[in-house]
């Protein structure tokens, strides 16, 4: 299934298929920042070298190629701990990740409070996201959520078999919860919330979440995507691993993507009860987890100053997207606390995405009934004045 935040709804006739950028041996190791301890060496062959090799000035950005601003990446990489340890496992990743995986795994574990079995590891959440919809259609089971939400989940339990019911979003662009729960019976057997939401970017209420997941049919699990909760303003009120302690019926899936910057390495992980846990670990793992991504997350995990850091730096270019909508007098879905903003353009989003490609700024893609609105993530600085540029010409 195209993962709908990386790959275009069409590609035109003739072109090849690629499943990666191609990436020179160089290239990638000056990305993983190895050029200080033995790139040639590395390069090589992984063997060891006694030759010093000398650290490069930091980069000037390359502004050549067009601001990517359609994916909800983090532009800014990786944290340096994760790089150093990224370029250790180097030398290991012709070895399959199993007692990295059960590492992190334990790690995770004792961060959020819970037992090591019910913590599931994947590539990325997109395999859990899959999964889910799988576990979904097994028995054609109904799924409840909102429209205008990230769509991994309700089209992959569609595919599989699953009956999914969307309810309008409320005042603000939000969640509505009472719909939702109205919406909810002894046929459902999950519900959906992506919090905060993508592509709206604004947040639940946690009191009202945690209301709706106690008062939900037992039976009901409550997937809660926490993709972004990384990115807002109080992760604490806002959590909901609690919710799993207590011994309610939830799933909460998190990923490495977004504030730990790395969406190229897939590595992800959900939180849910032991009994799930072990059917979704045979989905989800299937021949293991990148042995590289996995050292990179643990180690990401231990870098505080990186995580504070990059809140700091997303929301700042959050604010200056936001600027941008309101010196245009554009609207768009308020209180975002992602790494993007949502915005009505005024005009086909295909029309609006060509037009701003032309000036060298890839934007998101449009939601069903939505079609005149685009998603906008934070880029480097050169890449929001480009946007910037952009939108005033193509918005004139």
């Amino acid at each position: 299934m195209r993962h709908p935040d990386t790959i275009p709804e069409a590609t035109p006739a003739g072109t090849p298929k690629i499943d990666a950028p191609a990436t020179s041996r160089r290239a990638l190791l000056r990305g993983l920042g190895l050029a200080g301890v033995g790139a040639a060496a590395l390069a090589a062959g992984c063997a060891k070298s006694d030759e010093a090799v000398a650290a490069p000035a930091p980069a000037t950005p390359d502004t050549s190629g067009p601001a990517l601003l359609n994916s909800n990446e983090n532009p800014f990489g990786p944290s340096p701990m994760a790089k150093e340890a990224m370029a250790k496992a180097i030398a290991g990743c012709n070895r399959y990740a199993n007692e990295p995986t059960v590492d992190m795994q334990k790690k995770i574990a004792a961060i959020e409070g819970v037992d090591p079995e019910m913590v599931v590891i994947s590539n990325g959440s997109s395999p859990i996201l899959q999964a889910f919809g799988l576990w979904m259609g097994e028995d054609k089971g109904e799924l409840v959520t909102s429209v205008a939400t990230y769509e991994n989940v309700p089209s992959s339990s569609a595919k599989y078999g699953a009956s999914v019911v969307e309810v309008p979003m409320a005042e603000g662009m939000k969640f509505d919860l009472n719909a939702m729960a109205a919406k909810m019976s002894s046929k459902t057997k999950a519900a959906y919330i992506c919090n905060p939401n993508n592509p709206t970017g604004n947040m639940v209420d946690p009191v009202a979440l945690k209301a709706f997941v106690e008062a939900a049919p037992k039976q009901a699990v409550t997937f809660i995507d926490e993709a972004y909760l990384d990115l807002c303003d109080d992760y604490d009120a806002n959590v909901m691993a609690g919710l799993l302690r207590d011994g309610h019926n939830v799933i909460i899936c998190r990923t490495f993507s977004k504030i730990y910057g790395m969406a190229g390495q897939r590595v992800g992980y959900a939180l849910m009860k032991k009994e799930l846990a072990g059917s979704f670990w045979g989905a989800v793992r299937q021949g293991g987890i990148n042995h590289i991504g996995v050292m990179g997350a643990i180690a990401s995990l231990d870098d505080k100053t990186f995580y504070a850091d990059q809140k700091v730096r997303l929301k700042r270019g959050r604010e200056k997207l936001i600027a941008m909508a309101d010196a245009m007098k554009l609207k768009y879905a308020a209180d975002s606390q992602a790494n993007f903003i949502f915005l009505d353009t005024g005009m086909q989003n295909k029309d609006f995405s060509a037009k701003m490609m032309a000036e060298g700024v890839k934007v998101g893609r449009s939601w069903k009934g939505y079609e005149t609105w685009s998603r906008i993530c934070v880029g480097e600085d050169w890449e929001l004045d480009r946007c910037a540029t952009a939108l005033k010409k193509v918005l004139a």
